[in-house]
């Protein structure tokens, strides 16, 4: 990895492997975590985290994939529930179906518990949003749910089914401040 990603900057944190783009061969999806900052990249500040893909080659090799440094929340929004930045929680898997799942909660005004799920587009060759799934809590009460599938161009707000543009993301793009 210290080939495609300077190790002071990126310290992998947690690796998940499984097949996620259109050949049979198994990819990784590594979490990454800045655990000190980086005068020459100042956009992540220590504490950031984000998801680097590599894929398997034929040979048994590795190629690199996108790096998505702003994917995850930082550190210290995940660990705000419980005080401690050892519990700053991501949940990520790749499904049978070569799906990244990947979720978190996190609290700053509101806690928003995330739900993002990222797949291969074969139109674009790229990694990119599928769907995302959003409950939002209110700390004096009161709560929303969003779920939205990209490709399909629908929406649910609180269980209402809206149109939106379909369209494609790719994983480079998607920030958790989006959610």
């Amino acid at each position: 990895m210290s080939d495609w990603l300077p190790s002071d900057w990126w310290t992998p944190v947690r690796v998940v492997s499984g097949r996620l783009d259109d050949d049979p061969y198994d990819d990784l999806a590594v979490l990454v975590e800045r655990r000190q900052a980086a005068p020459d990249d100042p956009a992540y500040p220590r504490g950031a985290r984000g998801i680097f893909v590599v894929f398997g080659r034929p040979d048994g090799g590795w190629r690199r994939g996108p790096l998505a440094p702003g994917l995850l929340p930082c550190v210290e929004c995940t660990s705000s529930l419980s005080g401690n930045i050892g519990a700053a929680v991501v949940d990520m898997a790749i499904t049978a179906d070569g799906l990244l799942e990947l979720s978190w909660v996190e609290r700053r005004r509101v806690t928003k518990a995330v739900r993002v799920v990222i797949g291969w587009d074969p139109t674009f060759g790229a990694l990119g949003l599928q769907t995302d799934d959003i409950t939002i809590i209110r700390p004096r009460g009161g709560r929303s749910h969003v779920r939205r599938d990209y490709r399909a161009g629908r929406m649910w707000v609180d269980g209402v089914p809206e149109d939106m543009p379909a369209r494609f993301i790719p994983i480079e793009e998607i920030s958790a401040g989006q959610f």
